[in-house]
């Protein structure tokens, strides 16, 4: 009987502990799914720091007229900015270094582009388009950098082990001359 009730007692507290893991496991998974991945918040990081540049208006129109009418165009992209203070403006652009350094530059770049077609879809002004652009181009220039030192890098590592591998066939020959000259 009383083995019984031990065996009884053991099974419910087995039951209660699969029930407690399982539902522990549950939260967490919900918790992971409800952060944003870090590519979201590269993107998100990356998507301010564009905001920022663009809302820097370096039009000087003399006429009040022009100026309202340029604030009025430009109000649309600065309700997306909030203000931000220099220690956020270092941990944004602390964030996106750390991101850059943990992932490939195609990701990055595949990410970065897709930021800056959304600013494209954006209500810009004139000059806040032909920034973009200018942006867009800088990207792009980056890119073909990119590419083409990748490219010299394969090139010169084909270029060296094949000098290794034929370095490393006269070196061994040389070391057989080496034996024989000895004997």
């Amino acid at each position: 009987m009383e083995n019984e009730l031990s065996h009884q007692f053991q099974a419910r507290k087995q039951a209660q502990e699969k029930d407690q893991y399982q539902e522990d496991y549950k939260q967490e998974v919900l918790e992971v799914m409800q952060q944003p991945s870090e590519e979201t918040q590269y993107k998100q990081l990356f998507k301010q720091s564009l905001l920022a540049q663009l809302a820097i208006s370096d039009e000087k129109n003399s006429s009040k007229e022009a100026k309202k009418e340029a604030e009025a165009e430009k109000a649309p992209v600065e309700k997306q900015l909030k203000q931000e203070t220099p220690q956020e403006k270092e941990q944004r652009l602390a964030k996106m270094k750390e991101f850059e350094q943990k992932h490939s530059f195609d990701k990055v770049y595949k990410l970065k582009k897709e930021v800056l077609q959304e600013l494209k879809e954006l209500n810009l002004t004139d000059s806040q388009r032909e920034k973009l652009t200018k942006l867009e181009k800088a990207l792009y220039t980056e890119k073909k950098d990119h590419d083409m030192q990748k490219k010299e890098e394969n090139s010169q590592n084909g270029f060296t082990k094949f000098f290794a591998r034929n370095n490393g066939a006269l070196s061994s020959k040389k070391q057989k001359d080496q034996q024989e000259i000895e004997r």
